[in-house]
């Protein structure tokens, strides 16, 4: 580490300080602790982008904060042990459940640990309403600072992006003119990286933008295009007329071109390859009038009320058979139960249960035995340096602090990612911040055996109450992503009768987009062949139907009907009248159709491999 950077995490460091100081003098000490909370939701929520529509983010965010610190109030003071218990189930189901979204972003873990640190330390009816003005202005903190450093993030990952396809696709290009046989390995993990950074907007589709599926539209095109470049397409004519489309298409994006030379490089390759690979021809086709859309900001952008976006979320969410559901049921089942062993029996270090299992309880038992292992390692060294330094230091709270403030900065400059490396430092912590309030060893000796029993406990939990693994996620999503796109020919077949469903396109397009996204952070957690080719075939078929709905209108009467036709898993009949456009339109439609076709195969196999396991 240099040190420039130890300089930066330093300032880091004294800043938070400052902001958790800060914070406890103008709200009272009785809030410090909801400082530390606002900090760590800041913090975990600096990769999410709510500079989209900031101020619905903002009433979002502060609907969490307030059901946190007003449930937290009522299951403390309600004077009943079972109504805190249903309390407390309530709000665990609905904070785990609205907050959960992938294993990449865990954003119920700051929540969940908010709600068990205001449970811990509640505050009376008279001091209520300044911790609820202190989650609201928490919560103007955590988005002000979100939209200051994620500003224009989206635009710029999104053109460095898309740059990066096109120059790795005209590569492909050149490799296969020159003899060579390139794989697709390059360009598979640049459009995962960069559809990543994509989805991170669409988790929540009613937080994007129009012009978001466009752009993943864009993406799934040059994936395909660069798959069928360096499987099938051997062409030295086609595969310099791409290169040349995708080279126009990158210096558009790097704005040193207009569109009208995109435009016109797309119609010169439609025009001189009408025999290309079926694949090539929908996807410039599709590059093309994506590009047109979005620079145009006109045509079928895909907006839908606010409300029909919500609508299209919920009932996609709203499935008993999805890792979100059942993780939200374990959850609030372990949380409380441990809750009402504290609270009925007055056990005050059974509160340590409620730290472990928002730690330990998973949306999927893939990997769990092996970070309970990890949890019970990190503890173990963690409770080891605390009765080390409990005997240089016996019980001065002067002295005490001082270790917890070294250990605080060490853990900032440090920065570990490793799981058990993290837990040693949050044990140590955590058992000096308890030792100075209460310095008896019978009570740490008590909080160890505690956290313990909760890694046990937990670790059991993932296992036995509706457990969850992410090939069952896949296979599901999976289904009802193929039901969607067959829903999406279903639009394109209305298209060409002249019966076009703009409204039921797009309500289709969002709810395949929520999936699409929950479908790729697995792939990129669980690394699987078939489920991340399954991906890339459905949104090409997503985004080509949404192509050959606005194109149906152009055809002939001819065209029409052979498209009808070919959709009907008819034998294309004589094309010699029909018209360039019916052609191009046709060969779009074969190629989505046989995408469809192969995606079904896929999905097979991958209810197969399941079923082995």
């Amino acid at each position: 580490m240099d040190a420039k950077t130890l300089a930066g995490k330093s300032l880091f460091f004294i800043l938070i300080c400052l902001f958790v100081a800060a914070f406890a003098q103008l709200f009272g000490q009785e809030n410090s602790l909801t400082g530390v909370i606002v900090v760590v939701l800041a913090l975990m929520m600096l990769g999410q982008d709510l500079s989209v529509r900031p101020m619905l983010n903002l009433g979002g965010l502060v609907a969490f904060t307030l059901l946190m610190g007003l449930g937290a109030y009522a299951s403390v003071w309600c004077g009943n042990a079972f109504v805190g218990a249903a309390i407390n189930f309530t709000v665990v189901f609905a904070l785990s459940f609205l907050t959960t979204q992938d294993l990449r972003s865990p954003m119920h873990f700051p929540f969940l640990l908010g709600y068990a640190f205001m449970l811990s330390v509640p505050v009376s009816a008279e001091d209520l309403p300044v911790r609820v003005l202190a989650l609201v202005a928490g919560s103007v903190f955590i988005v002000a600072l979100n939209v200051l450093i994620n500003r224009n993030r989206h635009a710029r990952t999104c053109h460095d992006g898309i740059v990066s396809l096109c120059a790795e696709v005209s590569s492909c290009c050149t490799r296969v003119m020159d003899g060579e046989t390139p794989t697709s390995e390059s360009l598979d993990a640049l459009c995962l990286k960069l559809r990543g950074s994509m989805y991170d907007r669409l988790r929540r589709s009613f937080f994007s933008t129009p012009g978001d599926r466009r752009v993943l539209d864009l993406v799934s095109s040059l994936h395909m295009a660069g798959r069928a470049v360096c499987e099938r397409e051997r062409d030295p004519a086609v595969l310099r007329s791409l290169r040349t489309f995708v080279d126009a298409v990158s210096s558009y994006e790097k704005g040193e071109t207009d569109m009208d030379d995109v435009r016109a490089t797309a119609d010169r390759f439609l025009m001189d390859c009408p025999d290309a690979d079926g694949v090539l021809t929908a996807s410039v086709v599709s590059l093309r009038d994506g590009l047109c859309a979005l620079s145009s900001d006109t045509g079928d952008s895909q907006t839908v009320d606010l409300r029909d976006r919500m609508r299209a979320m919920a009932r996609e969410s709203l499935h008993t058979d999805s890792a979100r559901f059942t993780f939200a049921v374990r959850m609030s089942v372990v949380f409380t139960l441990f809750a009402f062993v504290w609270q009925y029996w007055d056990l005050d270090n059974a509160k340590w249960l409620l730290f472990t299992t928002v730690a330990l309880v998973l949306p999927y038992v893939d990997n769990a035995w092996r970070k309970s292992a990890m949890r019970l390692t990190g503890t173990l060294v963690g409770v080891a340096a605390f009765a080390a330094v409990l005997v240089l230091v016996g019980g001065d709270v002067g002295l005490l602090s001082a270790a917890l403030l070294v250990a605080n900065y060490v853990y900032t400059v440090l920065d570990p990612k490793r799981y058990d490396v993290m837990m040693v430092f949050i044990t140590f912590s955590a058992l000096i911040a308890a030792s100075m309030a209460s310095p008896a060893d019978e009570a740490v000796a008590e909080r160890v055996l505690f956290i313990l029993l909760g890694v046990v406990a937990a670790t059991l939990a993932n296992y036995l109450v509706l457990p969850y693994r992410i090939r069952d996620e896949d296979v599901s999503m999976g289904g009802r992503y193929l039901a969607l796109s067959d829903r999406m020919l279903s639009h394109v077949r209305g298209s060409l009768n002249g019966d076009r469903d703009r409204d039921g396109e797009t309500v289709t397009t969002l709810t395949a987009t929520g999936l699409s996204a929950k479908l790729h952070m697995n792939v990129e957690t669980n690394q699987d062949a078939d489920a991340g080719l399954f991906l890339a075939h459905l949104d090409s078929v997503l985004s080509q139907c949404s192509l050959l709905c606005s194109e149906a209108g152009r055809l002939s009467e001819a065209g029409r009907l052979h498209s009808l036709s070919m959709l009907d898993g008819g034998t294309p009949g004589d094309v010699s009248g029909l018209t360039d456009a019916d052609r191009s339109y046709a060969a779009v439609l074969s190629a989505t159709l046989e995408t469809q076709r192969s995606s079904r195969m896929l999905l097979s196999r991958m209810v197969e491999s399941r079923s082995s396991a």
